[in-house]
């Protein structure tokens, strides 16, 4: 276990108390023969300052990678001095522990423990603690100081040379997301949500560009034209963003960088959590989260989540279904290796959101506005049916305390049953559109692995932190489509449905992308410098069949990447960094065999993590360009080649903070300057490219009033502030329209019971997405009351 760092919980005395029992979790299981106890006899070198001896506890625990146990209101409002030197973990906290009513226990299983001089525990002290395990990258609360995507080991966000945004669970909890995209509306460099309310796959880019979504550390593939995996936000313990090229450790995929969903696992704890919820538009939800130790020892743990949902929509005829349902199981044979198998069946009954002709949004017809709740589709017609299985393992085993293997696999299944009537075009002075329909049968199936060695040693003065891995992805897919079907022409504001719909055959085409690699990591310190350098090789094979048409492209390319940072004792970390991506091209029609479209950035930036406060802070400027571009070749029209290019430059700054002990806030701000910088075509040289947006801010702040005032209650508010977006390509003629949306919540919670109100677009906001022909998500109102016990 690596404890987590305290300066996020040093004000918050019910945080802290969660978080001594994280600390305290595995202990019972630790012999004095395992690492976490030579950890704990080890030297260690700390610069801890004077502050809250809670933090102080946790940051002593956490750098020398041990367990250490106490009653929080042992400590509640004690203060320590500042540790320095290289001390044992014992010497350590007896320093911390110098002039209090306290001292420092080993138990026989080795478990370290701050307890009372005298029996007698303070004046309404617990005499039991709630216990929960966490892993070294996750947080509690809004603020995450460490993250396993970005470097694939346990590295503190602050000594990791790039860009990275981490969303926590309790942040998910306090918004009442209902997707995990909706999870990141408040990410700096993220544009959530760009073909409007979309329950088929999630529309977002980084920095301007497509974003390559993962699954614990392995990748989700998209399964055909309109198919996605979309994991649900109940089964996810956390979301990290790294933003712009990552291929040196994940391979193929483009330059803005990644999503990867940390699915909820087992923990040494007893959990049982209920909530049910109602919204508007008829929406019933039910969640469950169960977890147990299976035996005496606690080496085999069981946990299970899951829900149910029956909801409609903004749209008329509309219905959002879902099943959903996680069992997992961790098996710890011994303190040095681990187990983890993950399992998860998602069912969705869901009818399509309504599809009106491009820029349509944008006009009025005889003096109206399309309404919000109009379906362009046909009741007994349209339907998106999709059912996603996953069966993953995590394996870990640690050889000695510097050397660590970890092999992750992960087999999931697609499949999807999606019939759509879409509005094709308005006719010439009506209110009548033509009306075309489609249909996509879809089965996927796809095998991820991933092995890597971790290796800590010295060089003189420079600590090194090796990885070397190799890794496999294996897609291969079917798709049988049509999207040339008739149906009748509807009026938009007097509908009549029920009219005839025909699709002609349906045309089959097959998919196939496979991709071996080998990466290479060196993080290394020395001093205060913090270099982190890495170098992979990939070979990636992609092909695809329609009719008699067949496409195969067999790409092999050298990616990279080099950082670096300085880590002030004051908390300030300035950093620079470079980074290389690629991703596979295929098509017809080009002048020679395609190439990998490429992607190089340029960053520089600051993090600053406060001494003694709960806070973190980033901010970076950076060069990002997608080269390779397909373009039209000036000596043939009708060819095709790869000379366009796309940069997109900008600035992010991101913060996350709890002020005290009762006031969480969040804040981002992006300036994006994107621009299509090569191209063929003349009409589109100096134009923003498609879907991307210059100016976002964001803002959102929660507080939980004192008891004096009103025990347990709270209120949250946000606003987001979108610029126009780009609507067409690639002349830049029209836009859809910048937006303001304000978010609220009120919570409360007593003892097991908590109870939430939440309300995203609370004005209800009309808002344009795409070719201006799809609706954003108007106002949500969520009430949900929970149970845990």
């Amino acid at each position: 276990m690596h404890p987590i760092p305290p300066r996020r919980f040093a004000k918050r005395p019910l945080v802290l108390a969660l978080m001594f029992a994280l600390s305290a979790v595995n202990a019972y299981a630790q012999t004095a023969t395992t690492p976490a106890i030579k950890a704990a006899d080890a030297l260690h070198d700390y610069r801890i300052p004077a502050g809250p001896l809670g933090s102080t506890l946790i940051e002593i625990a956490r750098q020398a990678n041990v367990t250490i146990s106490v009653n929080p209101q042992l400590v509640q409002g004690l203060q320590a001095p500042a540790i320095q030197g290289r001390l044992h973990v014992n010497q350590a906290v007896q320093q911390a522990l110098a002039g209090q009513k306290l001292e420092l226990a080993r138990t026989a299983n080795g478990t370290l423990t701050v307890q009372s001089r005298t029996s007698d525990s303070p004046q309404g002290a617990e005499t039991t603690l709630p216990v929960v395990q966490v892993n070294g990258s996750d947080a509690i609360g809004y603020v995450a100081l460490r993250g396993g995507s970005a470097t694939k080991t346990d590295t503190p966000l602050l000594e990791t040379p790039m860009s990275i945004s981490v969303i926590t669970r309790a942040q998910m909890d306090a918004q009442a997301v209902q997707t995990v995209e909706q999870s990141l509306r408040y990410t700096a460099g993220v544009l959530t949500e760009i073909t409007g309310y979309d329950l088929r796959y999630a529309s977002l880019n980084i920095r301007g560009f497509d974003a390559t979504l993962y699954r614990d550390g392995l990748r989700v593939f998209k399964s055909g034209t309109y198919g996605d995996w979309l994991a649900d936000p109940q089964g996810i313990e956390r979301v990290e963003v790294l933003k712009g090229p990552v291929a040196t450790l994940y391979g193929q995929g483009g330059p803005g960088g990644l999503v990867n969903q940390v699915s909820k696992r087992p923990v040494d704890a007893s959990i049982n959590d209920v909530t049910v919820s109602a919204g508007n538009h008829a929406r019933y939800q039910t969640t469950f989260d169960f977890n147990r130790s299976l035996n005496e020892d606690g080496s085999l743990l069981f946990r299970v989540n899951g829900l149910a949902r029956d909801a409609k929509t903004q749209t008329d005829y509309s219905q959002d279904n879902r099943f959903y349902v996680a069992p997992a199981l961790t098996w710890k044979p011994n303190a040095a290796t681990s187990l983890t198998i993950l399992a998860d069946y998602t069912q969705d009954r869901m009818t399509p959101k309504s599809w009106w002709p491009n820029e349509s949004l944008l006009k009025t017809y005889n003096g109206r506005s399309i309404p919000v709740r109009a379906f362009a589709g046909e009741p007994g017609f349209d339907h998106y049916n999709r059912d996603m299985a996953s069966l993953a393992y995590l394996f870990e085993h640690r050889f000695d305390d510097t050397l660590v293997l970890r092999h992750n696999v992960r087999y999931a299944d697609f499949k999807l049953d999606y019939q759509h009537v879409y509005a094709r075009d308005v006719v010439a002075n009506t209110t009548r559109v033509n009306r075309s329909a489609l249909i996509s049968r879809v089965n996927s199936r796809v095998l991820t692995a991933d092995t890597h060695l971790q290796k800590d040693l010295n060089t003189g003065s420079v600590k090194h932190k090796l990885l070397v891995g190799v890794d496999y992805q294996d897609f291969s897919g079917t798709e049988d489509l049509n999207t040339s079907g008739t149906a009748s022409q509807l009026d938009i504001f007097n509908p009549v449905y029920g009219g005839a719909v025909t699709v002609p055959s349906l045309v089959r085409s097959t998919a196939t992308v496979k991709q071996y690699g080998l990466y290479l990591q060196d993080q290394m310190k020395w001093g205060q410098w913090i270099v982190n350098a890495g170098l992979r090789r990939d070979k990636a094979e992609t092909s695809r069949a329609s009719g008699a048409t067949t496409i195969q492209v067999d790409d092999g390319k050298t990616t990279g990447n080099l950082g670096l940072l300085y880590l002030f004792n004051n908390g300030l970390a300035p950093y620079a960094s470079y980074s290389t991506s690629f991703a596979p091209v295929i098509g017809t029609n080009f002048n020679g065999t395609p190439q990998p479209e490429t992607g190089e950035q340029f960053e520089i930036g600051m993090k600053y993590q406060p001494v003694g406060s709960n806070s973190f802070l980033a901010a970076s400027l950076f060069d990002l360009r997608k080269q390779n571009v397909t373009t039209v070749d000036p000596n043939n029209p009708a060819r095709r080649v790869q000379t366009g290019e796309v940069r997109s430059r900008g600035l992010e700054l991101e913060g996350k903070a709890s002020l005290t002990r009762r006031l969480d806030l969040i804040a981002s701000y992006t300036w994006l300057d994107p621009e299509i910088t090569k191209s063929n075509t003349a009409a589109e040289l100096g134009k923003m490219p498609f879907q991307t947006v210059r100016h976002t801010s964001k803002l959102w702040i929660d507080y939980t009033f004192s008891n004096d005032v009103l025990p347990g209650w709270g209120i949250g508010a946000g606003v987001r502030k979108v610029g126009k977006s780009v609507a067409d390509v690639p002349a830049n003629l029209y836009f859809n329209p910048g937006y303001t949306l304000v978010d609220a919540a009120v919570h409360y919670q007593s003892g097991p019971i908590r109870f939430s109100l939440n309300a995203a677009n609370l004005f209800d906001k009309v808002t344009l997405a795409n070719r201006a022909q799809f609706y954003g998500q108007g106002r949500t109102i969520t009430a949900t009351l929970g149970y845990r016990w």
